[in-house]
């Protein structure tokens, strides 16, 4: 069974909004782990996660719109999206091919990335915009774009994140011209088609759990909402983008610690 508390699950609606919200993160790297965490299993934790993601991002692109317009970078946001429908496909037709037992190490690795990433201790995001590889050149800028949206697409079906976790250093580090506030709006803005699409594929394979998600939802949306006000008018997002590194860490070690009883 897959029924779970109802408490525990506004917590983890609430707490994935407002990370989404305050990261440009989707929350769906929070949601997945801990309903697998609750007993869900995998394929299903990360196709129920995309709707979380979904819903957090898409409150969170109005909430900015309203508070800091100016933070969104439109083209790049559209060359993102267009390149995670097309990851998102792809990674469609891999999906059935995958055992859980491949998915959850790759997975698990993708936690550890992200957390060493949180921590700094694979480089920090720099609080001022860098010129990145592409040095100011629009096409090899637009390719990096696209590239950086076909992995956000392969995350969100794959692992049920909006891919926020590739797309944001990607924008700050490689395409450049972003600081983080910037790179977190755009990568929420991407990751509304791109998280679209993957819950639609989810749902067409039924890895949703629709109980859980009417649960998740109405807190993730408060959340993702006090996220970017927290964001734009009062906390540094490297301050939170820590402490998530820490917990990233415990959540890769649970998930290590249960591979053999789940």
């Amino acid at each position: 069974m897959e029924r779970k508390p109802t408490l525990p699950l506004l917590l983890l609606g609430a707490t994935a909004g407002l990370l989404a919200g305050l990261l440009g993160i989707g929350g769906g790297l929070l949601v997945g782990p801990i309903l697998m965490l609750m007993g869900f299993s995998l394929k299903r934790a990360f196709g129920s996660a995309l709707a979380v993601v979904l819903a957090a991002a898409s409150v969170a692109v109005v909430t900015e719109l309203l508070l800091a317009p100016g933070n969104f970078h439109w083209w790049v946001a559209a060359a993102v999206a267009i390149g995670g429908q097309i990851g998102a496909q792809v990674a469609g037709r891999w999906i059935k091919r995958v055992s859980e037992h491949h998915l959850r190490w790759a997975f698990l690795l993708l936690v550890l990335y992200a957390s060493l990433r949180n921590l700094g201790i694979l480089g920090t995001v720099p609080g001022e915009a860098l010129p990145g590889i592409a040095n100011g050149a629009q096409a090899i800028e637009i390719m990096l774009c696209l590239a950086l949206g076909f992995l956000a697409g392969v995350c969100a079906v794959f692992f049920g994140v909006g891919g926020g976790i590739v797309v944001v250093p990607g924008l700050v580090l490689a395409v450049g011209g972003f600081v983080v506030t910037e790179a977190m709006a755009t990568s929420l803005l991407a990751m509304v088609p791109t998280s679209a699409i993957g819950l639609r594929l989810a749902v067409r394979d039924q890895r949703v759990n629709a109980s859980a998600v009417r649960t998740l939802l109405p807190a993730a949306l408060l959340g993702s909402i006090g996220g970017v006000m927290l964001r734009n008018l009062a906390l540094a997002p490297t301050q939170l983008s820590w402490l998530f590194g820490l917990f990233l860490l415990w959540v890769a070690f649970e998930l290590f610690r249960r591979r053999k009883s789940t």
